[in-house]
C-alpha cells in the first residue's frame, strides 16, 4: 500500500528536480557573450561601412566579466570557513512556552492557597524568536570560471534559558537547546555582471546547498525531556543563498551571503516532547574563500 507524501517530502522533490533544471541550463550557457552598444549596431546597418565608427565602437564594448576579470577566483581546490547569523523556524517553541506556562500556573495556585508570609510567583517567558549564529568550513573545487563544488560541515546553537521562582522564592532556571551538525554539498554558479552587477572587478553568485544532519548530536535538550534526531539518508533540505564578492587579495576572497534553508529533523526518541521539528530560515553569512 504507498501512502501518500508528505509536503515536506513534495518540496525536497521539488527543489531536486528544478536544481537538476537549473544545472542543465546552467551548464549550457556560452559565457563568452559580449554586448554591442547602440552606435555600434547602427554601423553595421548601413550601407557603407566607416571602419573608424567601428574601431571607436569595439573600444566600448562591455566584456563578460567572468572571462576578462583578471581578479576572478582562478580554477583549483580551495578552503572556505564562514559564519553569520540566522533567524532559526523554529514553530515548536510555543509548546515549551505552554510547559513554561503550566509551571508557572502550579506556582501561582500553590500561591493563593497560602500567600500569608509568601511572594508572588515570578515568571520570565522565551524570546519569541530564535537566533543562532553558525559557523561551517570546507573545501570547495573550482573547476571553471562560473562554477564550483563543494562540501562543507557547520554547527548551529541555539540555548533559550528563563528564569521562573514559587512562592517560597527559590529560583529555578528552565530552558530548550537547539543544535545541529549539518554536513551540506555545495554547487555555485556565477551570475553574470550582464544581469546584476555592482563593480566591474566583483560580481554575484547563487549558492545552491543540499544538507543532511548528523546524529546523535544534532537533537534538543530541555527542562522537560529530550530528543535526539534521526538519520536521513536522503537528506535533511536545502538551501539557496546569493552571494556577493565584495574583497579580494590574490587568492583569499571574502562574500557575503543571505539566504533561506530548510532543515527537517525527525526524531524516533519517545518522550513525548517532539517527534520533529525544522531548523531552517532566513540566514545572513560572512564566507571567506582562500
Amino acid at each position: 500500500m504507498n501512502m501518500p507524501k508528505t509536503t515536506n517530502e513534495c518540496v525536497r522533490g521539488n527543489f531536486i528536480f528544478f536544481f537538476l533544471v537549473f544545472l542543465g541550463i546552467a551548464f549550457s550557457q556560452d559565457s563568452s557573450f559580449v554586448l554591442l552598444p547602440l552606435d555600434t549596431v547602427s554601423v553595421v546597418k548601413d550601407s557603407v561601412v566607416d571602419t573608424t565608427s567601428i574601431d571607436t565602437a569595439l573600444n566600448v564594448i562591455p566584456i563578460d566579466t567572468a572571462s576578462a576579470d583578471s581578479a576572478k577566483i582562478k580554477p583549483g581546490l580551495r578552503f572556505f570557513v564562514s559564519v553569520g547569523a540566522q533567524f532559526i523556524n523554529f514553530g515548536e517553541r510555543s509548546k515549551f512556552q505552554a510547559l513554561l506556562n503550566g509551571k508557572y500556573e502550579e506556582y501561582e495556585n500553590d500561591y493563593k492557597e497560602d500567600s500569608v508570609g509568601y511572594i508572588h510567583p515570578i515568571k520570565q517567558d522565551f524570546e519569541p524568536v530564535n537566533l543562532s549564529f553558525p559557523i561551517s568550513a570546507g573545501i570547495i573545487w573550482q573547476f571553471s570560471d562560473v562554477h564550483s563544488l563543494g562540501l562543507g560541515v557547520g554547527f548551529v546553537y541555539d540555548n533559550e534559558s528563563v528564569i521562573l521562582t514559587d512562592k517560597q522564592g527559590e529560583i529555578y532556571n528552565l530552558k530548550y537547546t537547539l543544535q545541529a551538525f549539518p554536513v551540506f554539498a555545495e554547487y555555485r554558479l556565477l551570475v553574470s555582471p550582464n544581469l546584476i552587477s555592482l563593480k566591474n572587478n566583483d560580481y554575484f553568485s547563487l549558492f545552491l546547498r543540499y544538507y543532511w544532519l548528523l546524529p546523535p548530536t544534532t537533537g534538543i535538550s530541555s527542562s522537560w525531556g529530550n530528543a535526539k534526531a534521526d538519520f536521513e539518508p536522503l537528506g535533511n533540505g536545502f538551501g539557496v543563498f546569493l552571494g556577493y564578492r565584495f574583497w579580494e587579495w590574490n587568492d583569499f576572497s571574502v562574500f557575503g551571503e543571505m539566504g533561506y534553508l530548510s532543515l527537517d529533523v525527525k526524531s524516533s526518541t519517545q518522550n513525548g516532547i517532539l517527534n520533529s521539528w525544522n531548523l531552517g530560515g532566513v540566514s545572513i553569512l560572512i564566507r571567506a574563500l582562500f
